[in-house]
């Protein structure tokens, strides 16, 4: 018997990644409706595909997260898109409403912090649950572990790869937890995350596989300053890593997913068994999306109330 299985969708990674992908589709009230269109084209062929034993969706919210609060420059630079992108979000919600798939949303907090928080919650209930996690954002990729695997959308929303711990090591040379390490010495431009001046991704690399982790790393250097451990790191990196130490260990805590969340109300995650397909059905056809409909009686989810 398979093992039960946890989907979790990070909602404004597809989201941007439709928009991208998919042309400007309007709908008869002139609402633009791609990114919303990507976004349940691809739940669908989820549940179709994945037969989830559990659904759940994060969004990222308006308010400035507890990584703001301890650097108020992170994310700062990102382009803002028009209006009409921001729009479809709202739409995106109302369509997840009508499957009745719980939404998770927290201020102070992002989406990622909120898919870390319920795998750890529901493994804890489920210790044989399977994990998969949907975005088009690799920083996901440090909750992998043998149970949990990330569906990476690659490009459009068509190409995907799937991440599990033996991909991650292909890829990056590194564990998926290295990743927080390797991101916090080499920095990462899209989160305005600083990283060591003059440490590229080379060097990253090559000290977190021979340290592990920028704490035994750290640990390594205040023995060479003490001469009690011969120095495997040359003097100007030395003085590089040594001058930058506080930006490491606050770049460490701005990339770490968070996996305990107070007040998160984590009990609304259930099960799912039925869908009332005549609700899912009517949204869609008001948003124009006849293509889905007729996907829902192709794939056998034209019966009301039934799943598969």
């Amino acid at each position: 018997m398979a093992n039960p299985k946890l989907i979790l969708i990070d909602a404004q990674a597809v989201l941007h990644r439709a928009w991208h992908a998919l042309p400007q589709l309007t709908d008869s009230q002139g609402r633009v409706t791609n990114a919303v269109y990507g976004f349940t084209a691809l739940l669908l062929k989820l549940i179709n595909e994945q037969k989830p034993d559990y659904l759940a969706i994060a969004f990222d919210t308006k308010a400035p997260t507890f990584r703001h609060k301890k650097y108020e420059e992170y994310k700062a630079g990102r382009e803002k898109q028009p209006q009409i992108f921001y729009d479809q979000i709202d739409f995106t919600k109302n369509i997840i409403k009508s499957f009745d798939i719980p939404i998770f949303e927290k201020d102070g907090f992002e989406a990622d912090d909120l898919i870390g928080a319920i795998i750890k919650f529901q493994k804890k209930k489920i210790p044989n649950l399977e994990s998969l996690i949907v975005t088009g954002d690799l920083d996901l990729c440090q909750l992998i572990d043998k149970q949990t695997s990330v569906y990476f959308i690659r490009h459009g929303i068509s190409q995907i790869k799937i991440y599990d711990q033996e991909a991650v090591k292909e890829r990056f040379d590194l564990s998926p937890q290295q990743l927080i390490d390797y991101k916090s010495l080499s920095g990462d431009p899209s989160d305005n995350i600083k990283g060591v001046p003059g440490v590229g991704p080379k060097t990253a690399l090559n000290l977190i596989k021979r340290f592990k982790n920028i704490e035994k790393l750290y640990q390594h250097l205040e023995k060479c300053i003490e001469k009690k451990e011969r120095c495997l790191i040359k003097e100007p990196l030395m003085q590089l890593l040594l001058n930058n130490k506080k930006q490491v260990f606050l770049d460490k805590e701005l990339v770490t997913i968070i996996q305990k969340i107070p007040g998160l109300n984590l009990t609304k995650l259930k099960c799912l068994k039925t869908f009332d397909l005549e609700k899912i059905a009517h949204i869609f056809q008001d948003f124009g999306f006849k293509s889905l409909i007729n996907r829902l009686e192709k794939n056998g989810l034209g019966q009301q109330n039934k799943l598969f």
